[in-house]
């Protein structure tokens, strides 16, 4: 439990940026993308800030950081962040390389196990991708899009294989909250509308098993709390799986 904890400390503080968990969901609709937005930038954005937001993933490159760093960097330029949001992640990476990925976590000194869980640096990076997806519907719609796809699909198992059950009701409600409010809000209606009808149905799947893990406060259900099923945690798996499948064909619209 202990290890897991770690490896998901950081994604918190991303998952805390989400379009669920701000005061106001989604806010006010943004402006019409212009025709320069690539959604698929955005949603690959969303993927790889997720992957690199985890501690296994950074353990698993760390001989190859500067590569896999250097794609989210072009994603970046490529999306066209703010200079404020690119000279953030600048700042972050020399402090994400600097730390020991080839020692055990146990090794790594207080400092160091603050220096990522804890960094001002990654929350001013953090805030600022949220804030310039935020600018305009498509971007922030593929964005977390992206970004829960690959937490479900890849990080979901992970934590299953370590019996970490909290960790997989943790991304499934963060997605779950964000995909209910894509496929049912009207401000996004015009953007869902145009995906294909096997990701919306993936979406709309993914946002369903939200009431799975809402309190009910009927005093007479014997699972008050809901609860997902080995099988409903099987089949959106393999929804999210999908998705992201559909993106690496870009194939997630009409």
């Amino acid at each position: 439990m202990k290890k897991h904890l770690i490896l998901y400390a950081f994604s918190a503080i991303v998952l805390a940026t989400s379009p669920s968990f701000a005061s106001n969901p989604f806010g006010t609709p943004a402006a019409p993308a212009p025709s320069s937005i690539n959604i698929y930038d955005w949603y690959n954005l969303g993927e790889m800030i997720a992957a690199a937001s985890e501690y296994s993933f950074n353990v698993s490159i760390y001989e190859q950081m500067d590569d896999t760093y250097k794609q989210i960097y072009d994603l970046m330029v490529k999306a066209h962040l703010s200079d404020g949001t690119i000279n953030a992640f600048k700042q972050w990476y020399p402090v994400v390389k600097s730390l020991p990925w080839d020692k055990d976590w146990q090794t790594w000194t207080k400092e160091q196990q603050a220096a990522w869980q804890k960094s001002p640096l990654s929350s001013a990076f953090l805030k600022g991708v949220g804030q310039d997806a935020s600018k305009a519907v498509e971007s922030v719609f593929f964005y977390w899009l992206g970004h829960h796809a690959i937490m479900l699909a890849w990080a979901v198992p992970y934590y299953q294989s370590g019996n970490w059950a909290d960790g997989v009701k943790s991304v499934i409600g963060y997605a779950s909250a964000d995909y209910l409010d894509f496929s049912t809000n009207p401000n996004y209606s015009g953007v869902f509308a145009a995906l294909t009808p096997d990701v919306q149905n993936a979406i709309t799947f993914i946002g369903s098993v939200k009431k799975k893990l809402s309190p009910n406060t009927n005093p007479f259900d014997k699972n008050p709390q809901g609860g997902l099923t080995p099988d409903d945690i099987s089949k959106i798996v393999d929804a999210a799986k999908a998705i992201r499948a559909a993106a690496q064909a870009n194939q997630l619209t009409k």
